[in-house]
């Protein structure tokens, strides 16, 4: 874990590392690279689900290799900090419709490690991340509570309470 200073810049939106910052070209500079990367996989697709900036201080990507544009489609979450290189990896759907979609965000509890992956796609993925610069957040550090001193900068997309590591990393505002 963090130490204290880190955690609590972190809930303030304040970048660890100085290339790093939520209106910073990092997404341009390390993420877009990653996303073309798993793009070269075997019918693999991705999809931006949260742009990060000004409400919100991550980027999140869908993915999948199912061919399909519209209906449910399981497929794999990667929210990538912009405040520091740490990525969590996670399992879920995405529902697109013709003029609707619906998204879900990764629960501490549902942080794929590399010894979870069920596919060589999903092992391909966490590889990819990995490749690019970023660290995987571990299940365990995910689930960690943040000291009562510190909490989010304003609301997250998981489920509440919003009291640990994983919360500080992925927050949004409006």
């Amino acid at each position: 874990m963090l130490s204290i200073q880190d955690l609590q810049k972190l809930a303030n939106w304040e970048p660890l590392e100085s290339e790093f910052g939520c209106n910073s070209n990092i997404y341009e500079r390390r993420i877009l690279p990653i996303l073309s990367d798993i793009e070269k996989y075997e019918h693999a697709q991705t999809l931006l689900t949260n742009n990060g900036g000004n409400l919100s201080n991550y980027v999140a990507v869908f993915v999948d290799t199912s061919g399909k544009e519209l209906g449910n489609i399981q497929g794999l979450y990667i929210h990538f900090s912009l405040l520091t290189p740490i990525a969590a990896i996670g399992r879920g759907a995405a529902y697109i419709g013709e003029n609707s979609w619906g998204y879900s965000s990764i629960e501490p509890n549902e942080v794929l490690e590399e010894s979870d992956t069920l596919s060589p796609f999903e092992a391909y993925v966490l590889q990819a991340v990995v490749n690019g610069g970023f660290k995987l957040l571990s299940r365990l550090s995910a689930q960690e509570k943040l000291p009562p001193s510190i909490s989010p900068y304003e609301y997250c997309l998981n489920n509440e309470p919003w009291d640990s590591f994983i919360h500080v990393l992925f927050s949004d505002t409006d």
